[in-house]
């Protein structure tokens, strides 16, 4: 399986923008799983983008893991063990990993974006993926195949994030109901038109301008929002 530093495994860490929808491969801090006692702790996402969202809202409940401290994996040690997901330096320095067999469903609710320690990068989800199916199926994927899977609703998520970013206001960020409201804007958006923006990006070649029209939409809904 295939190794990654903690550099590009990570997307942000600590300080988690807001506006970034939540994704596979997310940690959150403060959940109480049930089933699991009632200590707070580390969980991160084990869903496929894809299996916890109807439409724009996430689904009831959220596959996810719990997260535990682990020693630093390095070298040959990415090779085997495919029961966890290492990460690296993922608090201050410390290490932990992600404890497949423990997989659970969490409600939804309980994943507060105000509680979110630590995304991952688009390399990063590819190499969960990619665990998550040796521990399941004994099969090594390659990432390349997982990335061309992937590339659709992860370019999506991108183009949420940037909307979001250029629509609200750092205020109206901090605030879930203006994020879920623009949300579903965006969501609109991707869906609407013959083809729409969301099966274009079915093909990786229309990526860049389904990407360019996204910014000419969000900048004509701020125009309208000020009207």
């Amino acid at each position: 399986m295939d190794q990654i530093e903690p550099d590009a495994l990570y997307d942000e860490r600590e300080d988690v923008s807001r506006a970034r929808p939540i994704l596979q491969g997310d940690v959150f801090h403060g959940v109480v799983l049930p089933g699991f006692g009632s200590e707070p702790r580390r969980v991160q996402v084990v869903a496929h983008p894809c299996a916890m969202r109807t439409g724009a809202a996430l689904t009831p409940r959220i596959t996810v893991a719990p997260v535990e401290p682990h020693e630093l994996v390095t070298g040959s040690g990415w090779q085997g063990n495919p029961r966890i997901m290492p990460l690296a330096a993922l608090v201050e320095g410390k290490h932990f990993a992600t404890k497949f067999v423990d997989v659970t469903a969490c409600p939804a609710e309980l994943l507060l974006r105000d509680q979110r320690i630590a995304t991952l990068s688009n390399q990063g989800i590819y190499v969960l993926q990619q665990r998550l199916i040796k521990h399941y199926t004994r099969t090594k994927m390659p990432l390349e195949a997982l990335r061309s899977e992937s590339a659709p609703v992860l370019t999506e998520a991108e183009l949420l994030r940037d909307w979001l970013e250029r629509v609200l206001s750092e205020d109206e960020i901090s605030s879930d109901d203006a994020l879920d409201t623009e949300t579903l804007a965006f969501e609109q958006w991707m869906r609407e038109g013959s083809p729409a923006p969301q099966q274009r990006l079915r093909i990786e070649v229309h990526h860049a301008d389904v990407r360019r029209e996204a910014q000419r939409a969000a900048a004509e809904r701020v125009r309208v929002r000020k009207v």
